[in-house]
């Protein structure tokens, strides 16, 4: 991998930067964030078009504004492309695609925004099964050889279109999967689950990615099922999520939190860790991230 994950084992997510989370509340949260030790930051070209404000490209526009005024080398940024609406119409099913075209142009206009000269970690953020996978790897792997991008990965593939494209990666002596994206927490989803175009990691997808991408950094999005760990939370119990195992598991998560003095929530992202996974995290409130870092922050 061609570039250094430094600080916490943990990401921050900004989906909501530049849209329901305005810009001096995103600072905050930023600030916050590089002050406990974290250095790596998750974004996507169509963050977050489905606000009624937002058009996609608002949270990479924040964090180029933001970055603009750190030390640029010190902070990791993945960003993902492939899932704008196509005509900037909030259209989730006319997307922009993992096209030759399409992937050089995103990734152009991420640049600007990020306002950056190359982007750290760009991942495809969900397969494109219009366009072979051999000219999507083939332009991803471009990219990285020309400088733009430094290391190459992957969000929301299911196993087999894992195992086609290492394949292909071998065949065609392609850049390798440096690193995957997918919903996680540590509580497994019911059996059969449907997440619609969201993949999840469970048992068939470690096994997948235990033998065919062994060396590769897996990031686990949304680990704290929005609040669902913490006692006082009116979160309901989601219908993937929802069996008398991960009821228990939950309430024991929660008593071993109160057992170590920290949060439930922070417990979580503590155990994603220890499983080696790097959490990407997101919260609106920067006391709230701190607590929930407390384990990990290098403060």
């Amino acid at each position: 991998m061609n570039t250094n994950l430094n600080g916490i084992p943990v990401a921050l997510g900004t989906a909501t930067f530049g849209t329901s989370v305005p810009q001096s509340n995103a600072f905050e949260l930023l600030d916050k964030y590089a002050s406990l030790g974290g250095r790596t930051l998750d974004t996507a070209n169509n963050y977050a078009f489905w606000h009624p404000d937002g058009k996609g490209g608002d949270s990479e526009t924040v964090l180029g504004e933001w970055l603009e005024n750190q030390d640029r080398t010190a902070f990791t940024v993945i960003t993902k492309i492939g899932s704008q609406p196509a005509k900037n119409d909030k259209d989730a099913n006319n997307l922009e695609g993992l096209s030759p075209g399409a992937i050089n142009s995103a990734v152009n206009k991420s640049l600007a925004r990020l306002k950056t000269e190359s982007i750290d970690i760009l991942l495809a953020h969900h397969d494109d099964r219009n366009t072979p996978l051999l000219d999507t790897w083939k332009t991803f792997t471009q990219l990285v050889e020309s400088g733009k991008v430094k290391c190459a990965g992957i969000s929301n593939y299911h196993p087999e279109r894992i195992i086609e494209l290492v394949q292909l990666i071998n065949k065609h002596n392609l850049a390798p999967i440096d690193a995957v994206q997918l919903k996680y927490s540590v509580i497994d989803p019911a059996e059969n689950a449907d997440f619609d175009k969201l993949v999840a990691l469970n048992a068939k997808m470690r096994e997948t990615l235990a033998t065919h991408v062994p060396n590769t950094i897996v990031f686990g999005y949304a680990p704290l099922l929005g609040g669902l760990f913490e006692k006082d939370t009116d979160r309901k119990f989601p219908t993937a999520y929802d069996t008398p195992q991960n009821r228990q598991q939950v309430e024991t998560i929660r008593q071993a939190a109160e057992n170590a003095g920290i949060s439930a929530s922070a417990y979580v992202l503590k155990e994603t860790v220890d499983n080696g996974i790097i959490p990407v995290t997101s919260t609106r409130n920067p006391e709230r991230l701190e607590t929930n870092l407390a384990p990990l922050s290098k403060k």
